[in-house]
């Protein structure tokens, strides 16, 4: 998976690199895999990563929300917000991930 990633806010550890961008995109699946009907917050992925990685989930938003963003392109999961259909990277508040696979 290629995310552009030049000029990155993140410190050097954050960056977003094919690694954790493999381990985002595992934790996302597995998570929508589980969740069934009701989706999961993006956030509920950041922080089951951060468990793994040692470190603050709010760090990891960002790399969450470009990898669902991918897996959206992809048709992989539906991202929603007050129940329609939205762009992860313009929307802002609260949003559900739903997984497309069943």
């Amino acid at each position: 998976m290629v995310i552009e990633t030049a000029g990155s806010p993140f410190p050097l550890r954050y960056r977003f690199d094919d690694g954790l961008a493999e381990r985002t995109r595992d934790c996302l699946l597995a998570l929508l895999r589980g969740s069934r009907d009701e989706g999961i917050c993006p956030s509920d992925a950041a922080r089951e990563l951060a468990g793994q990685l040692g470190t603050e989930w709010r760090d990891l938003m960002r790399p969450v929300r470009l990898v669902a963003a991918e897996l959206a392109r992809e048709g992989r999961l539906e991202i929603r917000q007050n129940g329609k259909r939205v762009d992860i990277l313009d929307a802002r508040g609260p949003l559900r991930l739903h997984y497309r696979g069943w």
